[in-house]
């Protein structure tokens, strides 16, 4: 185990005489994680193992092997990857078009969550955790985390994201705030709609570029209501160019990509940025 990979708490005069075990459940380390932690030797305090109801001391270095020995429940695959961001906790890919993020019934193999974890057990890792979800037909940034703790970091402080989308029509307004909830319509649609009985819901925009036909946006999300971008930009009546559910033109793909994402790092308290290049066939398609 590389010294970086480590994580390091060092007991302060508030929490002296605390027990092993509530001094991590003060960091809100979840109850299951932490017994996992403690039936693997992986807490150390001062470089020396405990029993967890051992007290702490005020200065005490309280050391954590974060990574979990557990065999994930989904199957490593071979696969090309576009990694455009990786250290100890977090690993960020551009997803391509048509590719499911997680495995589903009908997608158990060839996911970007499968290629990940052959990456990651080459590296010595075992385990993967999810922070942001992808639908199959819209590309950009997917992060995981490598341990349940930079999982729960990014919980407790969520990254900013932007979204790139092709619409269609021409949008007249080159900003607008749309607060408009959304609620699911019954099984066994998957549709969303907006209505007074659904959940809070603000998708913001910028127009970028017009044509004659389309308009290219930057999208910011300030909730996240599934297809909540998609449903909004119907409901003002400038639907995605390929939404086959919420649009009707038929196009190579779903123009909706997710281009920037930008969190705060656990360990550093630094800004990590993570941009997935636009692609080409957005300005293409709209000049066409």
């Amino acid at each position: 185990m590389k010294k970086e990979e480590l994580i390091n708490y060092t007991v302060r005069e508030n929490e002296d005489g605390m027990s092993i075990k509530n001094f991590l459940t003060h960091k809100e380390l979840s109850r299951h994680y932490l017994i996992k932690l403690r039936n693997n030797d992986k807490v150390t305090v001062n470089g020396k193992i405990y029993k967890f109801w051992n007290p702490v001391s005020c200065g005490d270095l309280i050391t954590i092997n974060p990574y979990l020995d557990d065999v994930s429940n989904v199957s490593p695959v071979k696969m090309d990857l576009d990694i455009l961001y990786e250290d100890a906790d977090y690993i960020a890919l551009n997803k391509d078009f048509n590719t499911v993020t997680h495995p589903t019934p009908g997608h158990m193999d060839n996911t970007i969550a499968n290629g990940v974890l052959y990456h990651l057990q080459c590296s010595g890792y075992k385990s993967l955790h999810p922070i942001n979800r992808l639908d199959k037909t819209t590309s950009g940034v997917i992060i995981f985390a490598k341990h349940p703790i930079a999982q729960h970091a990014l919980t407790l402080n969520r990254p900013y994201k932007e979204y790139i989308a092709l619409v269609e029509g021409i949008v007249e307004k080159d900003h607008e705030l749309i607060n408009l909830p959304i609620a699911k319509i019954d099984a066994p649609s998957i549709r969303r709609i907006v209505t007074q009985n659904g959940k809070e819901s603000r998708t913001e925009y910028f127009v970028l570029s017009r044509s004659d036909k389309y308009s290219l946006l930057r999208i910011t999300l300030h909730t996240g209501r599934t297809h909540q971008i998609r449903v909004h930009l119907s409901h003002i009546g400038h639907p995605l160019v390929g939404d086959f559910l919420y649009g009707e033109e038929n196009a190579p793909r779903l123009f909706l990509h997710s281009n920037i994402m930008i969190f705060k790092h656990f360990r550093t308290n630094k800004e990590v940025r993570v941009i997935a290049p636009q692609p080409p066939i957005f300005n293409s398609y709209l000049k066409a």
